[in-house]
């Protein structure tokens, strides 16, 4: 009986196994409290597993030795083959060694890759106030979310840890690009800690949604599950999961599906814990408000009973151990293949002889598609093969063999060395893995000193799609030919399936590998993009001309589909796609150029779709989808684009926006206009507080807040009880501080309402924290004292950018051009309707006199115009290549483009400057704009601005007249006697102003 021996390494390299919102990894100084956090992680766990910190590590570790040995040792009893393991991959891996019988070896490896206690890991996001008592000062598990812990560890057999979160280390966290300087030092976000799921990945899932059930039901909303058939749980939620998000926006519910590949790997869970319905992989949980899950429960309820009439199948065969391979270390890309097509594939246990896949679906081409997704992650498989040949036949001799032991020897060190699977049987090597794993090894056994005593034939097998054959064997089989002439190798075609061919190379010696390396510069690389199907005909040309003449001069294949292909395709690379760009690999680096050129034909807002993700905090998607939904539905309009939120199972934060690469980032930006934010503001420990803040002053000062800034505050005083171990019980302090809420969009104004709140406080003779950077928010501002109207409402928005910062002992020079750029600070809406040419101040010597704006976990908006910073300002240049028009040149320098807005607030600026030299200054000219001055300037002038129009003079038409003339002598020197028609004109824009 020939020997059957296999080494293979498990997980087969170093990866992070996390659903995508897992925290970063962590580190052992990441577990201790910080020191502006005394909150101890309380950590709650599975009795089976230590309470120690390599816990949280997400793959196999050297404490799970006696489970590895307990796998081993059944088996060994079993299955009747020879186990060994050692430790690989720095201590992050195991390397098996199997031998035995060739059938018993196959189970015994399937039984590995199944039970081997592999420790996946997710992490979900969660408010410390959620389920800390106390979260600030003494925090602890709360009662009740430790008995429901230890419920779901109980039932999914997983550790689950509460650490503190990376974002929480830090004391203050502005938002928005606000940096701490600018006053935000008073104010925190909400601090978040992390619930960490570590176990097998059929625990982790089953964990994962049970934790997020919890966490809804803690904030008050009902929760119940449905069961249906797991092969229709794609189906019903249609392609991208269209379907579900619709039901998710009519009802206001949160829907949890199971993973559909539960079951596939880790241990059977025992049949009490299954007879509770928690675990089942039909079990769909829904969650909201009790009247809307009723509704979503029906609706899920009958789309199921429609589309059971509509569901077909397909049988698909793969090669066993690429099966393995994709449900083992391709399972993200699994999931997001049957997501993308509303289908399901029912995959064989692992480690089986069974090739066999069956798709699920309720449309053909969702079920082609699916298929071809699959087998072209298969093709990313290889195989290679190295035969050990007898220098010459003898038949009077017995055939010359290797040394068993040191057979065992060369496959664990190629193994561990390589990543592949190593596997020998009558006197032949094969690897399997991806192409470098493979070709290495090929490189390793071809070193060796014992196989230089035979001949021998190395064989490389790449699968590949159908569709490329004629591409791969060129003009009668003319790059093929090429290929073997030159490397004298052998190129053999073979059919595999209705879907993909196989390609063989084989050769005596090295020069096999120069043939693979051939073949695969021919093998195709491709490109899939969307372009809408108006502009085909346009990109096309007559007769094809023009896209002929883009392929002949980047040597790239294009092909357009239209809406009948496109629906019969149903996309390539993504969904969306209807055009695919394909050359050979050794011209790849020309598919973007081509790419570029054909986009340059497109309109820019119909080209380049792209998918821009967009940070929104779990808890408001629910709200967004329901209550929010016809204002998304209304940006998706507005911007061409469509929002798309995360599967709830996943406890993701990232929501994506598909559309024209002009228009995605406006999209984003509208959509955070609908987010909520909240900061607290903690204040010293006071008796009086709660009194005060029941009395009518504190009650008018909140409406007043409300009405004026649209930011709504809330007192939150927690007692923390008696503390206990003396005869006289004391009572601790209590908690106090103040919650603000409002919209994203006016997070501006929290600033101006904390030092509503904090003087309010002083005033009532309540302590407030000292803020490092208050000083300068009690400046006095001459602008701002000469219209305290302004000083309240209109100017808080270019306060809070860090204006009033500014060192108010410069020279009148600097202050004049302060006084101009304190227009500067637009509404984010004027910034989407305003040319992106208008403004272009070049002040580089200010800089510093600006506050920059730091990263946000969610969104840093664009810094102040005119602040100096980059990114911010447009040089000239720039302008001018975007605007190719010669008459918009023209116009532009020329000075005669004057949006009316603009025009508005030019007034208001250059008004307060006339008016002091009107009242007293001996210098009576007419104030020059900051956009007038284009050349010639002195030292007391403008920066010079080329792009930006110029703003109108205050003053009558035909001194306005004279103030556009640039270089004109009048305004740089001489002087005028202010007559009655400019005075006129100055009260009569004061008047219009409202002043």
């Amino acid at each position: 009986m020939d020997v059957y021996t296999t080494s293979f390494t498990y997980p087969r390299r170093s990866r992070h196994i996390r659903s995508p919102a897992s925290s970063l990894d962590y580190q052992s100084s990441d577990l201790r409290p910080s020191v502006s956090d005394p909150f101890s992680s309380p950590v709650h766990h599975h009795h089976h597993l230590p309470q120690t910190t390599p816990a949280l590590k997400d793959v196999a570790l050297p404490t799970d030795a006696d489970a590895i040995q307990k796998i081993a040792m059944m088996a060994m009893s079993l299955h009747g083959c020879h186990v060994s393991y050692i430790l690989a991959d720095h201590g992050r891996a195991w390397n098996f060694y199997i031998s035995g019988a060739y059938q018993q070896v196959l189970a015994t490896r399937g039984m590995i890759l199944k039970e081997c206690p592999i420790q996946h890991r997710s992490a979900i996001k969660v408010a410390r106030s959620e389920i800390l008592d106390c979260p600030s000062s003494k925090p602890s598990l709360k009662p009740e979310v430790r008995r429901r812990l230890d419920d779901i560890a109980s039932h999914t057999l997983a550790h689950i840890a509460v650490v503190n979160s990376p974002l929480s280390l830090s004391n203050r966290t502005p938002p928005d690009g606000i940096s701490n300087s600018a006053g935000w030092s008073g104010l925190e976000t909400e601090r978040v800690c992390e619930l960490v799921i570590t176990g097998t990945e059929d625990s982790v899932d089953l964990a994962r949604v049970r934790l997020l059930v919890m966490l809804d039901e803690l904030s008050g909303l009902h929760a119940e599950r449905c069961e249906i058939d797991h092969k229709l749980h794609a189906i019903i939620a249609g392609r991208k999961r269209s379907m579900l998000q619709s039901i998710q926006e009519e009802t206001a519910t949160n829907i949890y599906y199971p993973s559909p590949l539960q079951g596939l790997m880790g241990p059977e869970l025992t049949s009490s814990i299954t007879t509770t319905g928690v675990n089942s992989r039909n079990t769909i949980w829904i969650t909201g408000e009790f009247f809307g899950v009723q509704r979503a429960r029906d609706m899920m309820f009958s789309v199921s009973v429609n589309k059971t009439k509509a569901v077909v199948s397909r049988d698909t065969a793969i090669l066993p151990r690429k099966l393995d391979w994709m449900v083992t270390d391709r399972g993200e890309d699994l999931r997001q293949i049957m997501n993308d097509n509303a289908t399901f594939v029912q995959f064989p246990p692992l480690g089986s002889s069974t090739s066999l896949i069956t798709v699920y679906g309720d449309h053909k081409v969702n079920i082609q598609r699916t298929v071809r997704s699959i087998m072209s992650l298969a093709c990313q498989y290889y195989v290679g093969s190295f035969w050990l040949l007898p220098v010459q036949f003898n038949a009077l001799l017995p055939p010359t063999t290797l040394n068993p032991s040191a057979v065992t020897n060369l496959l664990k060190q190629i193994s561990i060395a390589t990543g592949a699977e190593v596997v020998f049987k009558s006197m032949c090597f094969e690897m399997s893995g991806l192409e470098h794993e493979v070709r290495s090894a090929i490189g390793m056994i071809m070193d060796l000193d014992i196989i230089k005593a035979f001949h021998h034939d190395i064989r490389f097998q790449i699968e590949l799609s159908n569709e490329h054959r004629e591409f791969i064997s060129g003009k009668k089989n003319g790059k093929i030919n090429k290929i073997m002439q030159t490397t004298n190798v052998k190129i053999k075609f073979e059919t595999l399936n209705d879907q993909n061919f196989l390609i063989d190379i084989s050769g005596p010696d090295s020069s096999v590998l120069q043939g693979l390396t051939l073949l695969q510069e021919e093998l195709p690389a491709e490109i899939s993009f969307h372009v809408p199907e108006t502009y085909h005909k346009r990109i096309i040309g007559v007769g094809g001309r023009s896209i002929q003449r883009i392929m002949k001069k980047y040597g790239v294949y294009v092909k357009f589909s239209n809406a009948e292909e496109f629906a019969a395709l149903g996309g390539y690379n993504d969904n969306d796609d209807n055009v695919v760009a394909r050359t050979p690999a050794k011209n790849a680096i020309n598919l973007d150029n081509l790419k570029q050129s054909v986009m340059e034909l497109v309109n820019p807002k119909d080209k380049d779709y792209i998918n821009e993700t967009v940070l929104i905090p779990r808890r408001y998607h629910r709200t967004l989808l329901g209550e929010k939904s016809i204002f998304i539905h209304d940006i998706e309009s507005k911007t061409n684009s469509s929002v798309r939120f995360p599967d709830k199972e996943t406890a993701s934060d990232v929501v994506t926006i598909f559309g024209p690469e002009s228009q995605v980032q406006i999209a984003a930006s509208m959509l955070l206009d609908h987010v909520p934010f909240e900061a607290d503001m903690a204040v010293p420990p006071n008796s009086d507080l709660p009194r005060i803040c029941a009395s009518p002053e504190f009650t008018n000062l909140v409406e007043r807040v409300k009405r004026e800034l649209q930011v709504s505050i809330t007192p939150n005083f927690k007692p923390l009880g008696a503390s206990n171990g003396s005869a006289a019980s004391t009572e601790a302090p209590a908690e106090h501080s103040f919650k603000f809420r409002c919209q994203r969009s006016n997070s501006d104004f929290l600033i101006t309402a904390r030092e509503m709140l904090e003087q309010f406080l002083l005033n009532h003779n309540v302590h407030v924290y000292p803020s490092p950077t208050s000083h300068t928010h009690k400046r006095g501002d001459s602008f701002a004292e000469a219209f305290p109207h302004f000083d309240s409402k209109v100017l808080s928005t270019a306060k809070t950018r860090g204006h009033e910062s500014m060192d108010l002992g410069r020279s009148e020079v600097v202050a004049d051009r302060r006084l101009r750029l304190a227009n500067s600070s637009p509404d984010v809406k004027a910034l989407f309707n305003s040319p992106a040419y208008i403004y272009n101040l070049e002040e580089q010597d200010d800089n510093d006199s600006f506050v920059s704006g730091t990263a946000s976990d969610y969104w840093t908006p664009l810094a102040p115009i005119g602040s100096g910073i980059p990114g911010r300002t447009k040089q000239a240049d720039d302008a001018f290549k975007r605007g190719s028009d010669s008459l918009l040149e023209a116009k532009l320098k020329e000075h005669i483009g004057k949006p009316r807005s603009l025009t508005n607030r030019a007034q208001s600026l250059d008004l307060t400057k006339s008016f002091a030299r009107l009242t007293g200054e001996s210098s009576l000219l007419p104030p020059e704009s900051p956009t007038t001055s284009t050349g010639d300037t002195g030292e007391n002038s403008s920066p010079t601005s080329i792009t930006a129009p110029s703003f109108p003079s205050v003053y009558d038409p035909t001194m306005s007249s004279r103030t556009t003339v640039i270089g004109s002598s009048a305004q740089r020197t001489g002087s005028r006697i202010p007559d009655e028609e400019d005075i006129d004109g100055v009260s009569r824009v004061i008047s219009n102003l409202g002043l």
